[in-house]
């Protein structure tokens, strides 16, 4: 299936009456690239309710003209202003906006004095989540591409635990092997791997070091492949060794329950809150509430952290096409923690799993 760009930059369209503007600039990349298909590192979209522009500097013009067939592609050279208000002055814009969440305070400032000094009158308007929102639900071509993400990343960890997770490994080792994987198979990394072993494993986001895994301990285990610019994620926990703490299994079992309790559980038109109380409510009656501190998922696709979030804070509802974690942990500082994390499509009114190393 190819993606209709048009279509997406209409429904863009769409939104504009209701923001009050009557052209956006998109600056930040994984929108400029969900609505245009240009993955340079560098650029602008600018559209208006009639065209769409790219905007680039001589490095990338040759690489957006052949990725962004449906786009006027410009060259643009020097400060901001030296650019930016010739590529406003022919489309008549009175409200463009602006990516509130990514535009920096300097950005704004720039564009802003570049307008000025050229005479046009231009409100800059502060805009959030607008194409973070549209690319919330995903379409086949983008499910699948996210599964192939899921493939490569199950395979990484099948092919680092039968070779690599052994005492006296370290965490960097295995993180490195992890890389190389993935990275010879084609992918790139979504994020930077987490290894943790024993208490450092009580920390979500512990970052691998020279210590060295050990017999009898908690190993966590947070991965992701990118393919084709789309995520996986994927976390597993592990015992090292025969001599299985009479804490672990307990705690595994919990967290295990919370996420199948999850998975069984959600469905479309769910909000995030109440797919969150699903797990976190296991957890709480288990006694350990505290220990799981942060949310039950978040979107995953272009970028590793996205739209929706399954949060006690994300009142927004859940349909079909989206796709996300679910990650419930709990976390003892001094002893170690336990996290299980898959990827998720809500399609047909329940979850599929597009990750699928054992657990």
């Amino acid at each position: 299936m190819m993606i209709d760009y048009i279509a997406r930059l209409n429904l863009l369209r769409n939104k504009f009456p209701e923001l009050g503007i009557d052209g956006i600039l998109v600056a930040q990349p994984e929108n400029r690239r969900y609505l245009s298909g240009f993955d340079g590192s560098s650029g602008y979209v600018l559209v208006t309710a009639d065209v769409a522009v790219l905007a680039t500097d001589f490095r990338y013009v040759e690489q957006a003209e052949i990725q962004a067939e449906n786009y006027k592609v410009t060259r643009i050279d020097g400060p901001v202003k030296e650019w930016f208000p010739g590529l406003l002055r022919e489309f008549n814009l009175k409200r463009l906006g602006l990516e509130a969440g990514f535009v920096t305070i300097a950005d704004h400032d720039g564009f802003q004095a570049a307008i000025s000094e050229a005479g046009l009158i231009i409100d800059l308007v502060p805009v959030e989540d607008v194409v973070e929102a549209l690319r919330m639900v995903k379409n086949e071509t983008e499910i699948r591409s996210i599964e192939a993400a899921a493939s490569l990343t199950d395979r990484a960890l099948f092919h680092v635990m039968e070779h690599f997770i052994k005492p006296g490994m370290t965490e960097s080792k295995v993180a490195w092997e992890l890389e190389k994987y993935i990275r010879e198979a084609g992918g790139e990394l979504a994020f930077p791997t987490i290894v943790a072993g024993g208490p450092a494993s009580a920390r979500p986001h512990s970052q691998p070091s020279d210590r060295p895994l050990r017999d009898n301990e908690p190993i966590v285990i947070d991965m992701g492949a990118k393919l084709d610019g789309y995520c996986a994620d994927l976390t597993r926990t592990f015992w090292l060794g025969l001599d299985q703490s009479d804490r672990f299994r307990p705690l595994y079992d919990i967290v295990l329950r919370a996420q199948q309790t999850a998975i069984e559980g959600i469905v479309a038109g769910m909000t995030g809150v109440e797919a969150d109380k699903l797990a976190r409510d296991v957890i709480v009656e288990a006694g350990y509430g505290e220990a799981f501190g942060h949310s039950l998922g978040h979107g995953i696709g272009l970028e590793v952290h996205e739209l929706p979030r399954l949060s006690a804070r994300a009142p927004g509802p859940l349909t079909e096409g989206m796709v996300f974690t679910i990650e419930p942990g709990i976390y003892i500082p001094g002893w170690g923690g336990i996290r299980i994390e898959d990827d998720a499509v809500l399609e047909y009114d329940k979850i599929r799993l597009l990750t699928a190393f054992p657990k």
